[in-house]
């Protein structure tokens, strides 16, 4: 990733118009890099389908101010490679934080918790890269 201090954009939130001219309010998930460009994966605030929008992103530093530009992915292919991406870092962070766990003998797994569970940890894999 480039050396740009990314931290400023932790609460980042757009708004994003759809092909039907409805506008989505987005928060940023996580900014990674791939084949040398930083991308930004945004996802709609209060949407169960959890669907993300992936954006180039590119910094300049102006008189000591970093100005951040977006500019939504359009090509299929591309958004693919991206998707793939996103979802190895996230099953490594969800692997990272399954290390850290202690499992408690004679402890039941309730199937209704586990649903409760997968929602707790996207979000906590959201807060974590965030921070």
């Amino acid at each position: 990733m480039s050396d740009i201090d990314y931290s400023a954009l932790e609460d980042a939130v757009i708004t994003i118009e759809s092909e039907d001219g409805e506008s989505m309010e987005c928060q940023l998930v996580c900014v990674f890099e791939y084949n040398e460009q930083d991308y930004a994966a945004f996802a709609e605030i209060d949407n169960e389908e959890n669907e993300v929008y992936f954006f180039t992103l590119n910094a300049k530093v102006k008189k000591k101010e970093t100005e951040f530009e977006f500019d939504i992915v359009d090509d299929e292919e591309l958004l693919d490679e991206l998707l793939a991406v996103l979802q190895e870092i996230t099953d490594a962070e969800f692997e990272e934080d399954e290390d850290d766990n202690v499992i408690i003998e004679g402890e039941e797994d309730d199937d209704d918790d586990f649903e409760d569970e997968d929602d707790s940890r996207w979000d906590q894999f959201i807060h974590k890269k965030l921070d």
